[in-house]
């Protein structure tokens, strides 16, 4: 299925928060890394392996491209950040954020997947 609006996706989201620790804010534009793409690596004998990625090859043809994020995981209680411990284990999670793109496609990244996008109108508002 083909993700286009936020309320088709599965996981916890929300669209709307203000937290200024987070990497992306609702509406900021996301360039895909090339971090998503499996590439090699020198073995511990010094050989060299071909790597492999735990990324979809769906999300993988997106790098480079440009989406403006829409969502970010969070708790069922709705927060995005959290140190809390339960039962002896962190509820800490990785925050992912969803990015829909020029066709209207909405997939989810690991944050460091993701970088801020390069924008004329940074430059402009200084």
């Amino acid at each position: 299925m083909t993700y286009t609006k936020i309320d088709h996706i599965k996981a916890h989201v929300t669209s709307q928060w203000d937290h200024h620790r987070c990497k992306f804010q609702p509406g900021d534009y996301a360039e895909v890394s090339a971090q998503v793409l499996p590439r090699q690596y020198v073995k511990m004998d010094g050989g060299i392996s071909d790597g492999h990625s735990h990324v979809s090859k769906k999300k993988q043809t997106r790098v480079a491209q440009i989406g403006r994020v829409r969502a970010v995981s969070c708790l069922p209680d709705g927060r995005i950040r959290s140190n809390t411990y339960k039962n002896d284990q962190s509820t800490r999670m990785f925050t992912r954020y969803y990015v829909q793109f020029k066709d209207g496609e909405i997939l989810g990244y690991d944050s460091h997947h993701l970088n801020m996008a390069f924008s004329l109108k940074n430059l402009t508002d200084t």
